[in-house]
């Protein structure tokens, strides 16, 4: 906080104008668990909501975990969301059969089924953002947390303000800030015990780690973690539409050419076998940099190879001059499928593991989009939009284009090979093709400066 300036003018949201978070007439799911930051980032948004053009509803997600002060953090929240005059949705999950299912920590296992139950209620309530209260300290936490388990670009770039549907109001703020601001304001909050314990990893960065690195090496080592974050998060961007590229110019008709995937630089050659497990997976969460590592070697020694990756249904070979990553025989040829797409929410097909999450943009930014998401014109859209598979006949105006194409015609240019034709999903209203999911849009849908509202539509295999 400079010099001079009062308590109550201390602007803890400052990253909403900044980030460009929220348009007018939004729904925002704000997620308060009832400690110090979320409480603060509810009283924040609500103060500001008018001026903001939001429309708030208060989420809280009772985990279970610690017994009676869990029941008491859930009437916590519901009490102060009476208080605002705000509507609350709370969820509750059994994490530990979670947890089983999973075979994960309970502390992940908790997190998912948090993030799960956010998803849900947000597509059950259209809500355009989600609002979680991570701030400046959380994000310089997480960043030396991952640089501790031995993470790359993309784990150094952790916390975006923006992800998605998920906001973070208060990512440029410092936890020292919501102290003040609580105080001045004089907000209760409940106290999770758990946050002091040292046996969990992120307690131990917290409260052992960084105030040591602040004492013997660098008294703002938050804000230099912060910065980390900050160009990392933007040249991984980069290093992903590098990668896409290179993908694009590699594809062959049966995978990628090995002989060139070889000639890349290193960084491309890495990023390159984690963007191919993530489109097959969705994520490449569970992927060891020596696993790609591995594969990277062996076919720039010429080995060839089938190597299993470990949720043991991708497979990456090496056989001639074809390097291929591919999901195991039965994802292969799906049978066919037609499902409503949910506007907004989230809509599964199970045939071919894809989940489609959408939204409603309100005059939304025209941008450049990533090969995993589409911007529709909602005026365009006749009838209801659905996502199926391919049909015989299946025409597109792709987009920049005038007159239309056969989708086979369009997977022949583009270089995709069979197996993800096999796979392929478009997005389509009662008339037309709008979107070849990962592939190419439709003119017919395209957004422009005159669009009033458009419907944002992301991909994910799983």
């Amino acid at each position: 906080m400079e010099s001079g300036e009062s308590h109550e003018t201390t602007d803890i949201i400052r990253a909403v104008e900044r980030c460009r978070m929220f348009d007018t007439g939004d729904c925002v799911l704000a997620a308060v668990s009832g400690g110090p930051d979320s409480v603060a980032m509810l009283h924040a948004l609500h103060t500001r909501s008018c001026e903001l053009g939001i429309s708030l509803h208060v989420a809280h997600f009772n985990h279970g975990l610690r017994g009676e002060e869990s029941n008491i953090d859930e009437e916590f929240v519901r009490n102060l969301a009476q208080a605002f005059g705000l509507p609350v949705t709370v969820g509750r999950a059994d994490v530990a059969a979670m947890r089983k299912e999973l075979r994960v920590g309970e502390e992940e296992a908790a997190r998912i089924a948090r993030h799960r139950f956010l998803r849900e209620t947000a597509a059950s309530l259209r809500a355009n953002r989600i609002a979680i209260a991570h701030t400046a300290d959380d994000r310089a936490e997480t960043v030396l947390l991952n640089i501790l388990r031995g993470c790359g670009i993309e784990g150094l770039g952790a916390m975006r303000p923006v992800d998605g549907i998920i906001v973070r109001p208060l990512i440029e703020t410092r936890r020292s800030e919501i102290e003040t601001y609580l105080a001045a304001h004089a907000l209760h909050y409940r106290v999770d015990k758990t946050n002091l314990d040292i046996a969990y990893a992120r307690n131990r960065v917290r409260h052992e780690l960084i105030p040591y690195l602040e004492r013997e090496f660098n008294a703002d080592v938050k804000a230099a973690l912060v910065r980390i974050a900050e160009i990392a998060s933007a040249q991984s961007d980069l290093m992903e539409d590098l990668t896409q590229s290179c993908i694009h110019a590699l594809t062959q008709r049966d995978g990628l050419d090995a002989a060139l995937f070889a000639d890349l630089p290193a960084a491309l050659q890495l990023q390159t076998v984690r963007s191919e497990v993530a489109r097959l997976k969705g994520n490449s969460t569970d992927v060891t940099f020596e696993q790609v590592r591995r594969i990277v070697d062996a076919v720039k020694d010429r080995k060839e190879f089938t190597y299993t990756l470990p949720s043991g249904r991708i497979y990456a070979s090496h056989k001639g001059r074809i390097l291929r990553f591919y999901a195991r025989p039965e994802a292969i040829g799906a049978k066919p499928f037609c499902y409503e797409l949910r506007v907004p929410g989230e809509t599964d097909v199970p045939e071919i593991r894809l989940r489609l999450r959408s939204s409603v943009a309100g005059k939304p930014t025209v941008r450049k989009l990533s090969a995993s998401e589409a911007l529709i014109d909602a005026q365009a859209v006749v009838g209801r939009l659905h996502v199926r598979s391919v049909r015989p006949g299946d025409r597109i105006v792709p987009l920049g284009m005038t007159g239309t194409k056969k989708l086979q015609d369009v997977f022949v240019d583009k270089k995709v090979p069979k197996r993800d034709r096999a796979r392929a999903a478009i997005v389509a209203d009662d008339e037309k093709v709008l979107w070849v999911v990962g592939i190419v849009s439709s003119e017919n849908g395209k957004v422009c400066q005159s669009t009033k509202k458009a419907v944002h539509v992301i991909a994910e295999r799983y």
